[in-house]
C-alpha cells in the first residue's frame, strides 16, 4: 500500500495540467433556439501549420452535441472561399461574415491558436501545451456575440520523475502525437462544455 502511495505522488506530480480557461456568451437567448453554425480553420499558431485545422476539427466534433445546433460542414466554407479565390489568412470579420452568409449559417466561429507544441527533448513524458482564442460572429448583424479562451498546459514537473520513473514512462515516447491530440480532444470538450452551461445560466465552477 505505501509503495502505491508513492508511486501515486509521483505520477501526480509528473502528470501535473494547468487549464485557464474563459467563455463569455453575450446572447444566450438566441444560442438556445435551433441555429446554423461553422467553425472555420484557425490561425495555426508559429512554427505549427495545421494546428488550426487540428483545434477546428477537435472543436466541430465536440459542438455537434449541442441540442439545436446545426453543425455546418467546413468544407462549404472552403468550397466558397475557393469560388472567391479567397484565402482564410487576413480576411476581416465582414468578410467572414458574408461568406457565413452564402453558407447560409446564423453564426461562425472564427479564432486562432497561440500555441500548440509539444517537447520530449528532456523529457519522459511529453510536454504539450495548447492555446486559442476564438469569436463566435453573428453572420446577421456581424456583431461578437461570445468568445472563447483557453490555455492547457499538461506535465510541466515532467522532469520531476525523468530518473525515477522513466523505465515506467518509456512507452510514452512513442506515443507523443497521439499524446498531443488527446489533448486537443480535451481543450474541446472542456470548452464546448462551458459553452452549455453559459448558453444554459447554469453555474458552476469550472467556467
Amino acid at each position: 500500500m505505501k509503495k502505491l502511495t508513492v508511486l501515486s505522488i509521483f505520477l501526480f506530480i509528473i502528470s501535473c495540467t494547468s487549464v485557464d480557461k474563459s467563455v463569455y456568451i453575450k446572447d444566450k437567448q438566441a444560442l438556445q433556439k435551433p441555429i446554423r453554425i461553422a467553425v472555420l480553420t484557425f490561425m495555426d499558431a508559429p512554427k505549427y501549420p495545421g494546428s488550426g485545422v487540428s483545434i477546428a476539427d477537435a472543436l466541430t466534433n465536440e459542438l455537434v452535441q449541442i441540442s439545436n445546433w446545426d453543425l455546418v460542414e467546413r468544407s462549404q466554407i472552403e468550397k466558397i472561399l475557393k469560388e472567391k479565390s479567397l484565402d482564410m489568412t487576413g480576411l476581416t470579420d465582414s468578410q467572414l461574415t458574408d461568406i457565413g452568409k452564402l453558407a447560409k449559417t446564423d453564426y461562425i466561429i472564427v479564432g486562432s491558436v497561440s500555441d500548440y507544441y509539444y517537447d520530449r527533448q528532456f523529457y519522459i513524458v511529453p510536454k504539450t501545451k495548447i492555446a486559442f482564442n476564438a469569436r463566435i460572429i453573428n453572420t446577421q448583424t456581424g456583431s461578437i456575440v461570445g468568445t472563447l479562451r483557453y490555455n492547457r498546459e499538461t506535465n510541466k514537473n515532467a522532469w520531476c520523475g525523468c530518473c525515477l520513473l522513466g523505465w515506467y514512462y518509456l512507452p510514452v515516447l512513442l506515443l507523443t502525437d497521439q499524446n498531443i491530440n488527446t489533448d486537443v480532444s480535451k481543450a474541446a470538450r472542456d470548452v464546448v462544455r462551458a459553452i452549455e452551461k453559459d448558453i444554459s445560466g447554469k453555474k458552476g465552477c469550472c467556467i
